[in-house]
Order: C-alpha cells, then structure tokens, then sequence
C-alpha cells in the first residue's frame, strides 16, 4: 500500500487554497478526476494526505477517451492500480468521444470535455458526491486567459477558470504552478504517466503552452502566469459585482416569464449603456438556455443591433436552440421558434357561438333590444356592439390579410388595417392571432380592436348584434 504524501510547504498551499475559495466543507465526499497526469496524481494524493483532517471520503473517476489506442488503456490500469494502492473506490470507463464529436459538431477538445463532465456527474450520482476535484492548476489558468484573449473575449472570459464552479466543481490546485506540481512529486517519488498528445502542437493551448508562454516568460515578464492569474482574480471579483447588479436590476426591466422564455419591452433595454445591456442579454439567455455554451460576443452584439436598430420585428438563432426575436416593442428570449398562427376562415350562417380554435378563443353572438344594452363605452374591447340592420348574413371570421381595409370608428376614410396596427402598436404576433369579422365581404369588426364606423348603433337603432370574444 502507498503512504500517502507528505510535503507540509506543498500541502499548505493545497489546504490554503481550499479553504480560501470555500472549495471543501468538513465530511465531503469527494470524487476526484484523475487521468494519471501529473497533476491529477499530485491532486489525488494531496487530497489523500488532507482527508483525515477534513474527514474527507474520496473516489477516484477515470474515463477512456478512445483516442489513444493501447496507450490509453494503460494510462486507465495505471490510475486503477494507484487507487487499489491507496484503498480508494475507483471507477473507470470508457467511451467513443470522436464518434460523439462527430455527432455533436464539435471539436475532439469540444466533444472529450463534454462526454468527460457527463461522465463524472454520473459518478457523482452513484456515490452522492459533494464535490468533484479536478487538477487544473495556475499555468493551466494562464493558458486559458491567453486563448480566451486571442479569440476576443469579454471580461468573463479574461476572468479563468473559477476555482469554484457552481459550488460543486473545486480546483485545489489552482494557485500552484506547474513547476510546483513537478517539484511535489519529485520530492514525494510519486509516478505518474505523461500523455503524449499533450506536446502536439496542432492544438492551440499546446501552441501556447510549448511556444507562447515560454517567449512571454522569457521576453517580457518571468511572472507572466503571475499576473495572467491576478488579471483574472480581479475579473473575477468585476464579474462577481456585475452579476450581483444585474439580479438587482432585472426586476426592474419588466421582464416576463413565458413558458417558452422570457420577454422584455424593447424602451426599457435600449435605456441601458452598453456594457450593462450586454450583461443583462447574458443573463437573459442564461435563464432560459441554463448556460452561455458556444455563446459570443458577435452573437449578444447582433441582439443589440436588433433592439436599437430600426425595424420593429427581426428574428435571430442562437447556438443551443435559443431563438430571439422583436415583435414591435418587446424582446422576447425564447427556447423555442415564435409559434406561427395558421390562416383561418369560418363562416357564420347565424346567432350562434363561433370557435376558433386556432387563436383559442371563440366567437359569440346575440341579438339584444337597445334596451339591453348600456353605454357602448363601458364595453370590453373583447365586445362589440353593430346596427342589426346593417349586417348582413352569413359572416364570415378569418384572419388578417394583406390589403385589408376599414373605416375605423369616428374615421370618415378608409384606412388599410396594416395601418391601423401600426398606429396602435400592435405586434406581428397580435396581428396574426387578431379575427377579422366580415358581412357581405366588408370587414366590419377589427376583432378586440375597433368596429368599422358604417356598423356602428344610433339614436335610431332598434336591434343589436353583440359579439363577444370569449376564451375557447
């Protein structure tokens, strides 16, 4: 059996950082990734030295990525003999990720990440782990800003790797270097494997890791990850008060919970200074996606092209199935499409409830006396009230057409009803749910919206016809 380490200086820092991030509470059960690198041995037999002072339980996870042939199958008996040695539950797997990754679209970086996570949730799962513990460490981080920083990223990807993630992903090692990890198991005798694909330099954070760092180190700054680490411990602590502000502020955006998303009106956004509506449009997306995956800064930028700029409606597609679209002037953030209202048209031979399925309401009429009817005022815009003798049977309900027109109530002219809905702000969406009533084809009812002025009752009038719109 191993004895497990022993480096007080090495074990502080570990111990140090774990406590100063909050990554570990006393009895956690922990499950620990480890790929039998470097620096996922250095972290497991950290872990295994601090767990009877935390009464910490651990289980080691290792996954087969299929990539590398016999290799990486030694690289899983070495991990699984190393937790055998410590007396560590460990579960190893397998899985095709280049197949996933073609499935998926994604990069072997992309799809081996992904399948990774899922796996070390379901281990999580089987043993009701608290945390899962992986090895990234400061050199790790600094790469990452890097990467992040020649793509054009914002503040929050300036800002690294948290050493928390979600108050269950720890990264004990995130203050310690690379050299420091080495020189921790030199001191120690612990073995471990190297992954040869880790020198290749077709991959960008290998490009950097191998060439750039080292030229920045060596040219310009020897703390260069020093302060690539400070860069982003203060971005983080920016970004940590910027998401407070936004949760603030949210409520105060009239935003809506639909089923499909959320919306917001369109004045209220544009009020925002950029950096702040930004914000606000990933948190928006967050809400209703559950993460920002695959989301850019030429993605929330086309978002706010569509709430400043001129065209009253618009429609965009995010990565992840987020669809978002403006509808005159509200912004609506969406899981799925804007749901299409299928054209209808139903004829009306009578007194008689008329459904509409299609928009969900139905359409009710009834002869009444003058006597039985109150002020037209006091009415819902959801009734109507006509001249009977002005009407003539069978009508007919159908939805909006181009080329529609009306005289509108205490209008003298006709007026085109694209017009009259643009005038009342009324959205696309309204428009197409909206039922248009005809009599003798001559549109008499804007339905929910105003009667045509030819149909209205008079001093004269004797019967009426009343039309309700009632929910189907």
């Amino acid at each position: 059996m191993t004895t497990p380490a022993k480096d007080d200086g090495f074990l502080s820092a570990v111990e140090a950082a774990s406590g100063h991030y909050q990554m570990i509470s006393q009895g956690d059960t922990i499950l620990v990734g480890v790929s039998g690198g470097p620096d996922s041995v250095a972290l497991l037999h950290s872990l295994v030295a601090l767990a009877p002072k935390w009464s910490l339980q651990l289980i080691v996870a290792h996954l087969n990525h299929r990539l590398r042939g016999s290799t990486a199958d030694e690289e899983a008996d070495f991990v699984h003999n190393m937790a055998a040695d410590l007396r560590i539950p460990c579960e190893v797997a397998a899985r095709d990720v280049a197949a996933y990754g073609t499935k998926h679209r994604l990069s072997v970086q992309e799809a081996a990440r992904a399948v990774r996570y899922a796996f070390y949730d379901e281990v999580a799962a089987k043993y009701s782990a608290d945390k899962i513990a992986l090895g990234h460490h400061a050199d790790d981080n600094a790469e990452s800003i890097l990467i992040h920083l020649l793509r054009g990223t914002g503040p929050l990807g300036l800002a690294g790797m948290p050493p928390v993630r979600d108050a269950r992903i720890i990264r004990p090692l995130i203050d310690l270097t690379r050299k420091e990890i080495l020189a921790f198991l030199e001191r120690c005798g612990l073995k471990y494997v190297q992954d040869r694909s880790n020198l290749d330099t077709d991959y960008l954070r290998n490009r950097i890791r191998h060439q750039l760092l080292p030229l920045l180190q060596m040219e310009y700054n020897p703390n260069t990850v020093d302060a690539l680490n400070r860069l982003g411990s203060i971005l983080r602590d920016e970004e940590d008060f910027w998401d407070l502000t936004v949760r603030r502020l949210v409520p105060d955006l009239s935003w809506v919970r639909t089923p499909q998303g959320i919306s917001a009106p369109v004045g209220r956004l544009s009020s925002l200074h950029p950096a702040l509506l930004r914000r606000v449009l990933r948190h928006a997306i967050l809400s209703v996606k559950g993460d920002l995956k695959r989301l850019g800064h030429v993605h929330v930028q086309a978002i706010i092209q569509l709430i400043v700029g001129p065209s009253p409606s618009g429609q965009l597609d995010l990565p992840g199935g987020i669809t978002v679209y403006r509808d005159r002037e509200i912004l609506h953030v969406s899981s799925e499409p804007p749901q299409k209202i299928a054209e209808f048209a139903h004829d009306i031979t009578g007194i008689q409830t008329t459904p509409i399925p299609e928009i969900g309401y139905a359409l009710k009429l009834q002869a009444c006396d003058t006597s039985q009817i109150l002020d037209p005022r006091s009415y819902p815009l959801t009734t109507a009230l006509f001249d009977m003798e002005t009407i003539t049977f069978p009508l007919t309900v159908r939805s909006f057409k181009e080329g529609d027109r009306f005289t509108p109530l205490g209008m003298n002219g006709s007026q085109k009803v694209k017009t009259f809905f643009i005038n009342q702000k009324i959205t696309r969406s309204e428009r197409l749910r909206c039922p248009i009533l005809l009599s003798a084809g001559h549109i008499i009812w804007v339905g929910g919206y105003r009667i045509d002025d030819s149909v209205k009752i008079t001093n004269k009038t004797k019967n009426v016809l009343k039309a309700e719109l009632v929910p189907a």
